[in-house]
């Protein structure tokens, strides 16, 4: 379904499922049918939205949008929420803009949360703190941090948030599991991670539907080419990944009164992180914005508070090899 552009400034919304941003995560409520819900940016952009509510219409944003207006609108939703996730495409350089240009936004509306980033282990905390207190440049900090050595994208996308956490000094979080326990529990099921496998166990009660259907997308990422006890066991992976970066999360409203996530939009799919967050730390209000590439589309769409899309761009066919995937590139190129 293609949607409208906002340069008219019209919402028009598929159906969605609330995730409300008072009173928790609730991925088990209603359902609403949105027809032609409409937003004049030019006329409200300056105006905060009233307080979110479960019957709240979520903000999406289409193609051409108004980076500025648009940011603000979703600070001004935000307003309400302990925890704002801004969940990515992690090699998109327009999602790295507007989660800048919303914490840029928070931070003018008087806003000090502090930052956490997915792509920074917990084991790490002591280098991303040091590193967004001293003046090092760019490339110094992606060295420090192992960013790029961990297969990040260019940490230059990332950079503008780490310079807006220098100026404001916000607290700063690492939240990911240590990925070399991450890859134990991948390879070999979560009785390899450690002495407290307990810690990275799901808080969630036990969904097999759910859990298939995760697992058939792990399956489908690496081309078909893993057997069902390797899924099982790298969905293990994935719900540990999720638990610690909640708890990460928790933690941090001890040090801040809201925490802003930068997070792979997957995470915030059924299971993911605000789920997590919800069994365990039960009545966090949560805003989940999701960053889309050309439409709105799979698990996290009716989870997501904010919907903005950006336009699409062409990728390669990751089951591809190397050559072929190259060959692939050249054929969609203008």
């Amino acid at each position: 379904m293609r949607r409208p552009s906002l340069v008219a400034v019209t919402m028009n919304v598929r159906r969605a499922r609330i995730t409300s941003a008072r009173g928790g995560v609730n991925h088990r409520g209603r359902w609403w049918a949105l027809l032609a819900s409409t937003l004049v940016l030019a006329g409200c952009a300056g105006t905060a939205p009233a307080p979110v509510t479960d019957n709240r219409t979520p903000l999406v944003f289409g193609l051409g949008a108004d980076l500025g207006a648009s940011a603000r609108l979703v600070a001004a939703r935000a307003e309400s929420a302990e925890v704002v996730y801004l969940g990515e495409l992690h090699d998109n350089p327009q999602h790295h803009a507007i989660q800048a240009r919303i914490l840029e936004a928070l931070l003018a509306a008087g806003a000090r949360p502090a930052l956490a980033f997915e792509m920074v282990p917990e084991t790490r905390q002591a280098a991303l703190e040091a590193a967004v207190q001293s003046d090092a440049g760019p490339a110094e900090v992606d060295r420090q941090l192992g960013w790029s050595a961990q297969g990040w994208p260019d940490f230059a996308m990332y950079w503008p948030l780490f310079e807006l956490a220098r100026k404001h000094q916000l607290p700063v979080m690492g939240t990911d599991l240590d990925p070399a326990v991450a890859r134990r529990i991948g390879r070999d099921g979560l009785g390899a991670a450690g002495p407290d496998p307990a810690r990275l166990r799901s808080a969630l009660r036990d969904d097999p539907v759910r859990d298939q259907a995760i697992a058939r997308r792990l399956r489908a990422a690496h081309c078909d080419q893993i057997t069902e006890d390797r899924a099982t066991r790298m969905l293990e992976g994935w719900y540990a990944r999720n638990v610690v970066i909640a708890r990460r999360v928790s933690g941090g409203l001890e040090r801040a009164s809201q925490v802003v996530v930068i997070i792979g939009r997957g995470h915030q799919s059924p299971g993911g992180v605000p789920e997590q967050l919800g069994a365990l730390r039960p009545g966090t209000r949560q805003l989940v914005v999701g960053l889309f590439e050309g439409e709105a589309d799979g698990p996290t769409e009716p989870l997501s508070d904010v919907a903005w899309v950006t336009p699409g761009r062409p990728h390669p066919n990751p089951c591809l090899t190397l050559p072929q995937r190259l060959g692939s590139l050249g054929r969609v190129r203008p």
